[in-house]
């Protein structure tokens, strides 16, 4: 028996390529008991209870799917309108396994500190590793986050087995805007503040966290969560130190483009529209809105509000955002054409230049 999507593809319906308007996939309570409910009073999201950590906004992964909310997909996962459409949704050639996950992430309380792997690690998991970047989007006085280890000369082996980890840890003071580069390997840790740290996370397409500590933190049964000393220590680079990114903005029509970040897994930039600024296909373009817009194409118009995601496909042609407003950009990488519009400004973004 054929499947709805199977028999819209066979009338020609989902063959007519638009943005996918996406409603979030929730982790919340015991998943994540350092979570509040920032997500809703921010964005106005249906958030589960008053403990959820993260929407996963664009999320292919089994069991924790984003959902299509418009047009011909409505209620189809994300990994539908993957296979339906295949390289001219993702732009990418052949078996490749879904590349990005974007997340919102709304901590009252600090996350574990944790750490994950690169792609050749993970591989004997089959799932990718796991690079990722932070962008604040609202934080309270005084906020803080755990971004890599304060340099010293001690083995972290050593530190870790004499219970001296939190002691090693290097606390930055983050504040709305911040963009903070995490590649795989940097101990990181979110949280650290009172009230609540909301912040926007594109990231590869896995769930790999290795756990290197968790506060003493235990759930309603006494109980307290796994951790994977051994594991974190095999992949932590405790000699990773990096500062937030500050970016190279570029001119455009319709306002300016800032690229914080374009490493050979992901490129993140934020849009600053002002009128109609023309998208480029090739490639998919992840778009979560930070204030009220409109996303415009030949066959029809969508409208965003604030933290609301669209997933532009890469075959796409004469995509449009409009209005005034800044909106996070994360897309597959294209490193040499930016190396080439930058020119000496390269080195302000994260992973384009060795």
């Amino acid at each position: 028996m054929q499947t709805f999507w199977a028999m819209l593809t066979d009338k020609g319906v989902a063959a007519v390529l638009y943005p996918l308007k996406l409603n979030p996939y929730f982790r919340h309570g015991e998943q994540t008991p350092w979570g509040g409910d920032a997500l809703g009073s921010l964005f106005g999201k249906a958030i589960p209870d008053r403990r959820t950590g993260e929407a996963l906004e664009v999320s292919a992964l089994p069991g924790m799917q984003s959902v299509v909310d418009n047009g011909e997909l409505a209620g189809a996962p994300l990994s539908q309108a993957i296979s339906l459409w295949g390289a001219r949704l993702t732009g990418l050639e052949g078996e490749e396994p879904f590349p990005l996950m974007v997340k919102l992430l709304a901590a009252r309380e600090a996350l574990s500190v944790q750490v994950h792997p690169d792609d050749a690690y993970a591989a004997q998991f089959g799932k990718l590793g796991k690079s990722e970047a932070w962008v604040v989007l609202s934080a309270p006085p005084g906020a803080k986050l755990v971004y890599g280890l304060r340099a010293g000369e001690e083995p972290l082996e050593q530190i870790v087995a004499q219970g001296r980890l939190e002691q090693a840890l290097n606390w930055v003071n983050v504040y709305p805007g911040d963009v903070l580069y995490i590649p795989s390997g940097m101990v990181h840790a979110l949280g650290g503040c009172q009230g609540d740290l909301v912040v926007y996370e594109i990231q590869q397409s896995s769930d790999i966290t290795y756990r290197f500590w968790d506060w003493g933190r235990v759930d309603q049964q006494g109980r307290p969560r796994e951790l994977h000393t051994q594991q974190a220590l095999a992949v932590a680079k405790a000699e990773l130190s990096l500062s937030p990114v500050s970016g190279a903005t570029v001119l455009c029509q319709g306002g300016s483009v800032t690229y914080y970040i374009a490493d050979r897994h992901f490129e993140l930039s934020r849009l600053n529209v002002a009128g109609d600024m023309p998208l480029a296909a090739g490639r998919m373009l992840l778009i979560t809105a930070m204030g009220c817009g409109r996303l415009r194409w030949p066959q029809g118009q969508l409208e965003l509000g604030p933290g609301q995601t669209a997933l532009v496909p890469a075959g796409l042609e004469g995509a449009v955002l409009s209005g005034q407003l800044s909106a996070l950009c994360s897309s597959t990488p294209n490193q040499q054409p930016l190396r080439a519009l930058l020119g000496y400004r390269a080195g302000q973004v994260a992973g384009l230049t060795p």
